[in-house]
């Protein structure tokens, strides 16, 4: 017999969903229902699909971990594609610089006020990116970047009062971009990133 209820599998069913929160998120894990081979992440409440990686979305994480790593000072970290923890959600940006050391986070995930940047690049996943915006905002993350693969450019969203939107700038592919963390100024060519 057929059944009465025909789904169609590429998108959501019209049938009650359910919204998790951090906590039962993390308990999902914990109890093997998410696995580390599960390519999921948190976004407000929804557990959701990552997008599959092509080789410039490597290149270009790689890079910038690497230019981080070598650029910041003392008392920073640079995290690449691992967890932030908010209110709803538990993203996992391709690079978070964090204001503080490694033992400050041996019992929890960095939160979005402990960054000082984040940044998503942008291959497949330009629309999601630009959604995870106000995540960030919220999270109190204060600036957040969007390596734009396909237009060459850099999307850059600065946050400064609480509460409000994040202010959008586009960068071109031959500018630089400065950004200033504990009294440094670090300057990236975005050439490098886009050449």
């Amino acid at each position: 017999m057929a059944s009465q209820l025909e789904l169609n599998t590429s998108v959501a069913p019209p049938l009650p969903l359910r919204r998790f929160s951090v906590e039962q998120y993390h308990q999902l894990g914990e109890i093997g229902v998410l696995t580390p081979e599960d390519r999921v992440e948190l976004l407000e409440g929804w557990i959701v699909e990552k997008m599959n990686q092509r080789p410039i979305h490597g290149f270009v994480v790689r890079l910038l971990n690497e230019f981080f790593l070598r650029e910041l000072p003392e008392g920073c970290l640079c995290q690449c594609q691992l967890p932030i923890t908010s209110e709803r959600s538990e993203p996992e940006p391709d690079i978070a610089i964090v204001l503080g050391v490694h033992a400050d986070f041996r019992n929890r995930h960095p939160n979005g006020a402990d960054c000082r940047l984040v940044i998503e690049v942008a291959d497949t996943s330009l629309e999601r990116d630009r959604a995870k915006a106000d995540i960030y905002r919220t999270a109190g993350v204060q600036e957040y970047w969007i390596v734009n693969i396909s237009d060459q450019c850099l999307e850059r969203y600065a946050y400064t009062d609480k509460g409000s939107a994040f202010q959008s700038t586009l960068i071109p592919s031959d500018s630089h971009v400065s950004l200033n963390v504990r009294d440094k100024e670090l300057t990236l060519d975005l050439n490098r990133v886009f050449g």
